[in-house]
């Protein structure tokens, strides 16, 4: 896109007083044009069909179509359409899964105007964005990934990576409260993965489970 030529931008957000704001703040910068904006998934596509922004930014969390399907659908059918997450949803599996779908930025709704104007020209400037704190957690995450990943850890037994992550935990002998704390999701998850685990794994508690990680090279 041309430096000279201001950014069109589409937004879609369930809440109307958050679209209002999004509006006063993109429009109070003349390099960026609002295009449109709307409440769902099904509306956004249409306009973007109509309007051609070169930037939507959307929730997560839509009614009917999720933001996440928004940005597959959108990178499949305008792929040149860049998509930023603005969100309050910070949990892991939720980033990684809008990355997977095309996004090339994630930001959250704590971010100040000034900061979430320079998120919209970073990106159009072929950057990504991602929220600090968010960035910093999937660098640790990845890590790990890239660390285990020799001994097949993941996706083995039919785990999924949060699963194998937990379970390697467990192992450590690591408390539901503290795997929590370390991975950045809540205690209840903990415990609804942790059931699935030991389902997948065939085990009936954590000792067994401890026992079955180690003896499986779940412990680096």
């Amino acid at each position: 896109m041309s430096g000279s030529q201001p950014t069109r931008v589409l937004v879609i957000d369930p809440h109307p007083i958050v679209r209002v704001g999004l509006d006063v703040v993109l429009r109070s910068d003349p390099r960026i044009v609002v295009t449109g904006l709307c409440d769902s998934g099904m509306a956004a596509l249409e306009l973007c069909r109509a309007e051609s922004p070169h930037l939507v930014i959307t929730e997560v969390h839509l009614p009917g179509m999720s933001g996440i399907d928004v940005c597959r659908t959108l990178k499949r059918d305008h792929p040149h359409v860049e998509v930023l997450v603005l969100t309050s949803d910070d949990r892991d599996d939720t980033v990684f899964e809008a990355i997977r779908a095309g996004a090339t930025g994630y930001i959250l709704k704590d971010i100040t105007p000034e900061n979430f104007l320079r998120a919209v020209h970073a990106l159009m400037r072929g950057q990504t964005m991602i929220h600090p704190t968010i960035a910093r957690r999937m660098l640790n995450r990845l890590s790990f990934i890239s660390q285990d990943a020799e001994r097949k850890i993941f996706f083995g037994d039919g785990l999924t990576e949060r699963e194998a992550e937990i379970l390697a935990e467990v192992a450590r002998g690591a408390t539901n409260k503290e795997i929590a704390k370390k991975l950045f999701i809540s205690e209840s998850t903990v415990k609804s993965r942790l059931r699935n685990i030991f389902r997948k794994i065939d085990v009936r508690d954590r000792t067994e489970a401890a026992s079955y990680a180690a003896q499986k090279g779940y412990l680096r």
